[in-house]
């Protein structure tokens, strides 16, 4: 009898003692469409790492979409029957797709273009069982940025990725916002690699002063193609994103990658597993400040002056 008075107590001191020790475990699956599975510098990775910190029993499993659109649908359908706590996708292609597959597992989306032009009709609580975090500034505000380094700036030459969803954001967006800014522009449309040399070239022979690569890790990555000849011909090249500016564009105005995770998905994250909201109840967020990234090379190459303003709040790249 003694015993089993005490069993319940010392059960009682156990859950004091480690509050967690019968806390609930929760299943999250990162689904990135772009095959990064096993790059440890990849977002998927890093919101991993974020998620392992926070006060809760957490398994995580990570999918790729292999970049192809039918392996995607059917990862995203076989998450769908999982059970999972929690889905979160990586990049704009992937929340196109899980936007139409995942309706019953609640679903955040990160790294990904103006989700009002990716299906969602306002920015506000969207309903439903999806919501998350975007990286989207405004190409205007873009072009503004690029002003205050080319104040003479008036004709611009773009180049975007047929095949990379942030296109449909992008491009008419582009030609929008020249057009009521009175700014000359030329556009550009490639599907491969091999089409960036000629591509750059037309711009150029067509009298651009800048160039602007698009939201495309395929442009980000293969500047190398067509930076010479911009260099020759003194003409800069302008990102969308970080990457670019790493790999030879003078310059971005760019959402931090990290920091989104940091500020906004983890505590939204928190939030749906503890069922504190749905994530159709919480609004699709935006980071209030952005980066600022300069490539001292080129623009030592290109002898342009930088407002010191903007160089106080930049990170230099080498």
């Amino acid at each position: 009898m003694l015993r089993v008075k005490i069993l319940p107590i010392f059960i009682l001191v156990l859950t004091i003692i480690n509050p967690y020790a019968r806390a609930q475990t929760y299943r999250v699956a990162i689904f990135d469409y772009d095959d990064r599975i096993n790059h440890e510098q990849s977002t998927a990775k890093y919101i991993e790492k974020q998620l392992k910190k926070i006060q809760l029993k957490i398994i995580i499993d990570q999918y790729s979409g292999k970049k192809d659109l039918a392996t995607a649908i059917n990862v995203l359908q076989k998450l769908e029957n999982e059970n999972y706590d929690l889905v979160i996708t990586i990049t704009s292609d992937a929340l196109i797709i899980a936007h139409h597959i995942l309706s019953k597992t609640p679903t955040l989306f990160t790294n990904v273009n103006n989700p009002l032009f990716l299906g969602f009709k306002h920015l506000g609580p969207p309903a439903g069982n999806i919501s998350g975090v975007s990286y989207y500034i405004s190409v205007e505000k873009q072009i503004r940025f690029y002003k205050l380094i080319l104040p003479n700036l008036k004709n611009i030459g773009f180049i975007f990725d047929r095949k990379n969803k942030s296109k449909r954001v992008e491009l008419p967006e582009a030609r929008l916002v020249c057009s009521a800014m009175d700014i000359d522009h030329k556009i550009e449309v490639i599907t491969q690699v091999n089409e960036l040399h000629n591509a750059a070239n037309r711009l150029i022979e067509a009298g651009v002063q800048a160039l602007v690569i698009g939201s495309s890790d395929l442009l980000y990555n293969n500047i190398s193609k067509f930076i010479d000849q911009c260099n020759t011909e003194q003409i800069p090249v302008f990102s969308f994103n970080k990457k670019g500016v790493q790999n030879g564009a003078v310059a971005a105005l760019s959402s931090d990658y990290n920091l989104m995770v940091d500020e906004l998905l983890i505590p939204m994250s928190v939030s749906v597993l503890k069922k504190e909201k749905t994530p159709g109840q919480i609004p699709i967020g935006f980071l209030k400040r952005n980066s600022v990234f300069i490539n001292q090379s080129q623009t030592e190459l290109l002898d342009l002056t930088i407002p010191t303003d903007i160089l106080s709040q930049a990170m230099l790249i080498p």
